[in-house]
């Protein structure tokens, strides 16, 4: 199992800040994929996932000839259903929680979890 250091989850929560500041700058909302990306990394974080998170972060940048055809198409046929606004104030809400409550990840290992494993959970709790 892996520690996540508040260091570590403060790294993390500028990741997605930056991601969502890298939007702003190109003046758009989050394309399917990244959308995608980005909600999942939040659940993660407010999970305490940060293993999922940071892969979720990860995937969020990777260049569009990188991303799977089958699950771009796959999501290119869903809805949109999060905003640039509403995935600042979920992440705010998280942050807001997460320095309210004590530090789990400075206690206790936090199991490893994958990029399926957050999905598979987000998508049972939709």
């Amino acid at each position: 199992m892996q520690r996540f250091t508040p260091e570590h989850q403060d790294r993390l929560h500028q990741l997605f800040t930056a991601a969502l500041d890298l939007l702003d700058r190109q003046n758009r909302e989050p394309d399917r994929w990244e959308e995608e990306c980005l909600s999942y990394a939040l659940g993660a974080m407010a999970c305490g996932l940060y293993p999922a998170a940071e892969l979720e972060l990860a995937a969020f940048s990777r260049p569009v000839a990188e991303r799977s055809p089958e699950e771009v198409a796959m999501l290119d046929k869903k809805p949109s259903r999060f905003t640039k606004e509403m995935l600042r104030s979920g992440f705010d809400y998280v942050r807001n929680r997460n320095s309210v409550l004590p530090n789990v990840a400075g206690d206790a290992a936090l199991p490893a979890a994958g990029h399926l494993a957050v999905r598979s959970f987000l998508g049972a709790s939709l």
